[in-house]
């Protein structure tokens, strides 16, 4: 959990308090919106990486952009459709715009 509604950016090399970003992307179950805790999404300048900013984590998880015009790593992968969709390990997981 951010401790104090703060995560460390491995993007920006600094805390900031994750409810101030502008991307949220809300918990899905079947590809429907549920109540819970969101997940925010931070971009570089160039958008080759996205920083996600999990409710159970103090600190972001970088995604690198992928020939396909999405972004990823080994278990997250991040794309962009209506808004955005983060799958993990394929499912989908959050969404939002």
């Amino acid at each position: 959990m951010p401790v104090n509604g703060k995560a460390y950016s491995h993007l920006l090399l600094t805390c900031l308090e994750v409810a101030s970003l502008n991307i949220k992307l809300n918990p899905l179950k079947d590809e429907t919106t549920i109540n819970g805790n969101p997940t925010f999404l931070l971009f570089n300048v160039t958008k080759s990486k996205a920083e996600l900013f999990l409710p159970n984590s103090d600190k972001g998880i970088v995604l690198d952009k992928t020939a396909e015009g999405n972004w990823s790593n080994t278990y997250y992968k991040l794309i962009a459709w209506k808004g955005y969709v983060l799958q993990y390990k394929g499912i989908p997981v959050f969404g939002g715009e």
